[in-house]
């Protein structure tokens, strides 16, 4: 039985031969679709609602050797193909249109567009920056292919060619683009991997250019002075996270505290902690960072969890509260534990990060979404999935 993209391979067709009869009825009184076009058509109509796909390729390519006018039902049958999947068959539709004579400077390079896309779709990556790469010059497709080039580069990791791609995009369009500042991110990453701090800080200047990666080049700057025992610098741009992002609390706190041990100043630490608790629902993702980190060592973030125990309605039916806000401090600390060692297991066994755009869930905190491509949409879960541990 046809299936719908048959039916809707088979109605394009009618129209556009439609479409090419009233064309030429309009400029010449007399004229008719010709025979053997109005033929092949119909064969076609036939072979594509028969799902006789490999012959009325053939016959439609062999149309495409008989008239221009026979083009755009290409480039839509090419269409058709790569959205079933089925790229060989769209690659061989494409490939046949470049190998036509005289075919216009519009034409070929929409071809050369279409091919690249099969190219892509079909996980040829190589093969289709090659064919985006011939089109950055292009009247009718340079900003189209450069947007693909980017896209290539985010995937393969090829950061500098992506900026470089991305700087000739704004002059195109003359719009700045935000996640460049990512770019430089990347490669500052890279930079620290390989031990060269000197060209990571170079690579920073540029994470500031812009909003988007702001934040993350301050979190490599802190991670830097982390390193080179600058505790007090790296307190101060752990800080500078937490009040630009209250989302990135349970990212950042428990190296903020180490830095603070580490430089003698856990009291300052207890005080900013316990000014940041004010507010209830920052004072949960304190309690969050604190459990999911095994914080309870500091006082004050001990009586965060305490507090975030106290307050859920399901936890408070599951434990006796009356112990841990006892006097009993023994009792009280292994409660905590107890509790506190169980909501991490959960934390852990669950995707503690997840894209606002599309949904896809990680363990592992990541700048880019893998399934939608959008920078800095993925964010710290933030909350304990029990319902999940009940399933």
């Amino acid at each position: 039985m046809p299936t719908e993209s048959a039916y809707l391979l088979a109605g394009l067709l009618v129209l556009i031969a439609v479409g090419a009869w009233a064309f030429g009825q309009f400029f010449d009184r007399d004229a008719s679709l010709p025979t053997r076009i109005s033929t092949d058509y119909l064969r076609g109509l036939n072979l594509v609602l028969s799902q006789k796909t490999d012959q009325a390729l053939e016959l439609f390519i062999q149309m495409a050797k008989v008239d221009d006018d026979t083009l755009e039902t290409h480039f839509a049958l090419g269409h058709l193909f790569r959205r079933r999947g089925e790229f060989d068959r769209a690659i061989r539709v494409h490939e046949n249109l470049l190998k036509r004579e005289n075919i216009s400077e519009m034409q070929h390079d929409q071809a050369v567009y279409a091919l690249a896309e099969d190219y892509l779709g079909a996980g040829l990556f190589d093969r289709a920056e090659e064919l985006f790469e011939q089109l950055r010059d292009s009247e009718s497709h340079s900003q189209l292919a450069l947007e693909r080039l980017v896209y290539i580069y985010e995937r393969e990791g090829e950061w500098a060619r992506a900026i470089d791609t991305h700087r000739r995009l704004e002059m195109l369009s003359g719009q700045k683009t935000a996640h460049v500042a990512h770019y430089y991110c990347e490669l500052a990453e890279q930079a620290l991997a390989e031990g060269d701090i000197g060209q990571a800080r170079e690579y920073l200047q540029n994470s500031v250019r812009s909003p988007s990666g702001a934040l993350r080049g301050t979190l490599i700057r802190a991670r830097i002075a982390r390193g080179e025992q600058r505790h007090r610098e790296a307190a101060a741009l752990y800080r500078q996270v937490i009040e630009q992002d209250r989302g990135f609390v349970s990212e950042v706190l428990a190296d903020l505290l180490d830095c603070y041990e580490q430089d003698g100043r856990r009291d300052e630490f207890e005080a900013f902690v316990q000014e940041l608790g004010r507010d209830p629902s920052v004072n949960r993702e304190v309690a969050y960072a604190a459990i999911l980190h095994d914080l309870t060592r500091s006082p004050v973030l001990a009586d965060s969890v305490t507090w975030f125990i106290a307050e859920n309605e399901v936890l408070n039916h599951l434990i006796d509260v009356e112990v841990m806000r006892s006097g009993d401090a023994d009792a009280r600390a292994a409660a905590i534990k107890r509790i506190a060692e169980g909501l991490r297991m959960l934390a852990l066994s669950t995707p503690r990060y997840r894209c606002g755009n599309c949904g896809y869930g990680t363990q592992r905190f990541i700048w880019h979404c893998p399934s939608c491509n959008l920078w800095e949409s993925i964010r710290p879960v933030q909350r304990f999935q029990l319902e999940t541990a009940v399933a």
